[in-house]
């Protein structure tokens, strides 16, 4: 995935590459289509993920016996185990907004090339061309108008 780094200037006069602007809006885009994915998912787990309750439920009254026990030694490793959590959590989400940003902007880059948005973007430059052109013809007749106007008045 190659790059280029083009720059605009913030009203704070801080240049600002836009590399830098897109990522986030990337990962946004990414988070977004990958919500949407497991959303359309769920019917499909959701019988699986009952059974699945179901089955722990049975399981209950078996671990419960040994809750003190885990519950001491876990409290007892808490430190660590908090430590090694914090560390894994920060690269796990770095990660997870580099993939997430690499995710939109292919989402984007598919929309970009989609006939559907191709056809918007022509028919867009086509009406912004046609309003120059019906501008620049109203201020021709506007300016002749008034010189007819200047021409009969000075008569």
């Amino acid at each position: 995935m190659a790059t280029t780094r083009t720059s605009a200037k913030a009203k704070s006069e801080v240049p600002v590459h836009s590399s830098d602007v897109r990522k986030p809006l990337y990962a946004s885009v990414g988070a977004a289509d990958a919500a949407v994915e497991k959303l359309l998912t769920l019917p499909a787990t959701y019988g699986t993920e009952v059974r699945r309750i179901s089955d722990r439920v049975s399981q209950i009254p078996a671990q419960a016996v040994r809750v003190p026990v885990q519950v001491s030694s876990a409290v007892l490793s808490l430190p660590i185990t908090v430590g090694s959590q914090i560390s894994d959590l920060q690269g796990r989400a770095t990660e997870l907004y580099n993939s997430f940003a690499s995710r939109g902007e292919k989402r984007v880059a598919g929309i970009r090339r989609s006939p559907a948005t191709e056809e918007a973007v022509k028919r867009t430059r086509t009406a912004a061309s046609q309003t120059r052109a019906a501008r620049t013809s109203t201020r021709r007749a506007a300016s002749a108008t008034g010189r007819a106007i200047g021409d009969a008045v000075g008569q």
